[in-house]
């Protein structure tokens, strides 16, 4: 089975491969420039992509979107994780915690269109900031919160996990196993109906 992936981030299509290879899924990525809104849950954002990658006339694909919310800040940074980081760097988030409740979550949401049919997938994983941020500190490509963000039950930052590590905590990991399931029994229905 082969699903297109639109996305531009490296890190997240190896993930992609690495997970949905073990279901047999073949995962191509497709460099897209998709635009977010700028308010609103990642389930609507992760929606609004798969709505313009359809309307591009493509099917079989998957998009999606991620971001983290620090608890001392209502709904934030959330979709505008992205933008914020590119603004604020290290320095910045280092300024924004200072004094604050550390405890903070990856929230990433996947939306496939298989067939026409559409799927939503989400999964979170809690955590907390790192207290001091290194002045020395370097971003992670792709995925700049690996470096400070320590999730819950462990001592290291996810940056010194290996990969086999890192996936016990990716909350993306579990958003694409639930849908390589679905995927699954969809193809499995699509068969069914077929022989009949």
């Amino acid at each position: 089975m082969k699903l297109q992936f639109a996305t531009q981030n490296e890190g997240k299509l190896a993930e992609a491969k690495r997970v949905l290879s073990r279901f047999g899924i073949d995962v191509i990525g497709l460099p897209v420039d998709l635009w977010e809104p700028s308010s609103g849950e990642i389930q609507t954002v992760t929606m609004e992509k798969l709505r313009q990658i359809r309307r591009m006339g493509y099917d079989r694909v998957m998009v999606d979107d991620a971001g983290i919310f620090f608890a001392a800040y209502d709904h934030f940074p959330g979709v505008l994780t992205k933008r914020v980081f590119d603004r604020i760097g290290y320095r910045g988030v280092r300024k924004l915690l200072e004094g604050e409740d550390r405890t903070a979550w990856f929230e990433g949401c996947i939306a496939v269109s298989w067939d026409g049919r559409t799927g939503l997938f989400s999964a979170r994983t809690s955590g907390r900031i790192l207290d001091p941020i290194p002045d020395d500190i370097r971003p992670e490509a792709g995925l700049p919160f690996n470096p400070i963000f320590i999730p819950d039950g462990e001592t290291r930052v996810l940056a010194a996990m290996t990969p086999e590590e890192q996936m016990k905590h990716s909350y993306r990991s579990r958003a694409l196993e639930q849908m390589a399931e679905w995927l699954l029994n969809q193809q499995r229905e699509g068969f069914h109906l077929f022989s009949r």
